[in-house]
C-alpha cells in the first residue's frame, strides 16, 4: 500500500469534549493520493484515551500512539516520528479542519513545488467563508511581517514536507512559545535544503481555531515567562535579519517584542504566585534589567523605533510598565495619554511608524 499524501498529528489530552469533532473534521477530508490521522493519547486521565481507540477500529485510516504524559511537545514529537506520508499537518484536538482544508493546501503546494505553504484560520465556527485554493506569494524577506500577521508562530496552519519535519523536534523542555521554535527550526532546514523557496499564503481559512476554553498556555502565568520570550524573539530576529526583512518589518516586529515582554513584567505583578508583593516587585524589577532588553531598546533607538513601552522600559519603571499595561487591558483613556507622553518628552526623535 502506498503511503497517504497527507498525515494529521493530533495531539490528545483531555480532550473528552471536542475529540470527536476533530476527528471527524479529519475524516471527512477528500484528499487526492490518501490521508492518515495519527492521535497521541498523551497520557489522558479521562476517557480520551478510550475515543482514540474507537475512532481507530472503525476507520483503518486512524493510528493511535498511548504513551506517559510528556505534554503537547512530546505528543507531537511521537506522532511525527510515527507519520508515513508525503505531506503532514498538525492540529489540536479541540480544533477542526474546515471542508477541503486539505485538498486546497495540497493544491497550492503542487501548483508551487518550492513553496512552503501556509493559511489563514477562524475562531467562527459557523465561518461561511469559503475554501480555496487561493493563495498570495511571499518571498523570504516576509518572516516578519508573517510573524505581525499572526499566521507564523503556530505550527497547525502550515504544510509541511513530513521527511523534512522529522530531521528536527519540538523542544520539550519549553512549555510556552515552544512552537515557534520549531517552526522556525523548518524554515531554516527548509533554507538550507532549498534555498530558493517562498512562502506561499492560503487567503480562506483552512482551520477552526477554538479559543473558547479558558485555562489554556495563553491564558496561564508562567514563572519565567521574561526568561523564555528573550530566547525566542533572539531566534526570530536572527532570522528576520538572515531573510533580509525590510526596516519598516523590523521596527514593528520589535515593538510588538517589547509590548510582549513589557505586559510580562506587568503579569509578574499581577499574577505571581507569591503572596509576598516585595519578592514580585524584586522580580520584576530584575527583569527590566535582563541584557536582552537593553539590547532591544539599544537597537530601537537605532532605528529611532518608538514604543508606548520604550521610556518605562529604559527607565526600568516597574510601575509605570504596570500601569500602562493595566490602562492597555482596561480600555482605559491613560494608556494613550502615557503613550503621547513618552513619544513628547522625547521630542518626536523617534518614529511611530
Amino acid at each position: 500500500m502506498s503511503r497517504p499524501a497527507v498525515c494529521v498529528v493530533v495531539p490528545v489530552y483531555r480532550a473528552e469534549a471536542t475529540l470527536d469533532r476533530c476527528v471527524q473534521s479529519i475524516l471527512a477530508q477528500d484528499v487526492d493520493g490518501g490521508l492518515a490521522c495519527i492521535l497521541v493519547d498523551d497520557g489522558s486521565p479521562d476517557e480520551s484515551g478510550a475515543l482514540c481507540d474507537a475512532w481507530a477500529a472503525r476507520d483503518t485510516r486512524v493510528r493511535v500512539i498511548h504513551q506517559e504524559d510528556r505534554g503537547v511537545s512530546g505528543a507531537r514529537n511521537s506522532g511525527l516520528a510515527a507519520a508515513d506520508s508525503d505531506y503532514l499537518v498538525f492540529l489540536d484536538a479541540d480544533d477542526a479542519l474546515r471542508p477541503g482544508a486539505l485538498q486546497a493546501a495540497l493544491n497550492a503546494q503542487r501548483a508551487d513545488p518550492a513553496a512552503f505553504v501556509l493559511w489563514q484560520y477562524t475562531t467562527d465556527a459557523a465561518d461561511p467563508a469559503a475554501v480555496t485554493d487561493a493563495a498570495a506569494p511571499y518571498g523570504q524577506q516576509a518572516l516578519a511581517r508573517l510573524w505581525l500577521d499572526c499566521v507564523l508562530a503556530m505550527p497547525w496552519n502550515k504544510l509541511y514536507r513530513t521527511a523534512l519535519a522529522q530531521r528536527i523536534k519540538f523542544d520539550e523542555t519549553y512549555t510556552l512559545g515552544e512552537d515557534l521554535q520549531f517552526v522556525l527550526d523548518y524554515i531554516a532546514l527548509l533554507g538550507q535544503t532549498q534555498p530558493g523557496f517562498t512562502y506561499r499564503l492560503l487567503q480562506s481559512p483552512l482551520t477552526f481555531y477554538d479559543c473558547s476554553h479558558t485555562g489554556s498556555l495563553s491564558t496561564r502565568y508562567h514563572a519565567n515567562y521574561c526568561e523564555i520570550w528573550p530566547e525566542h524573539f533572539a531566534k526570530l530576529n536572527a532570522a528576520c535579519l538572515a531573510a533580509a526583512c525590510p526596516e519598516r518589518d523590523l521596527r514593528d516586529l520589535h515593538r510588538a517584542e517589547l509590548t510582549v515582554y513589557a505586559e510580562g513584567v506587568a503579569d509578574i505583578l499581577r499574577r505571581d504566585p507569591t503572596p509576598l508583593q516585595g519578592i514580585r516587585r524584586d522580580k520584576a524589577a530584575a527583569a527590566l534589567r535582563r541584557p536582552w532588553l537593553r539590547a532591544l531598546l539599544d537597537r530601537m533607538r537605532q532605528e529611532r523605533c518608538y514604543s508606548a513601552y520604550y521610556l518605562p522600559c529604559r527607565w526600568r519603571s516597574i510601575r509605570l510598565v504596570y500601569a500602562m499595561a493595566e490602562a492597555k487591558r482596561a480600555g482605559s483613556p491613560l494608556y494613550g495619554k502615557l503613550d503621547w507622553a513618552g513619544y513628547y518628552l522625547l521630542g518626536g526623535r523617534l518614529r511611530r511608524d
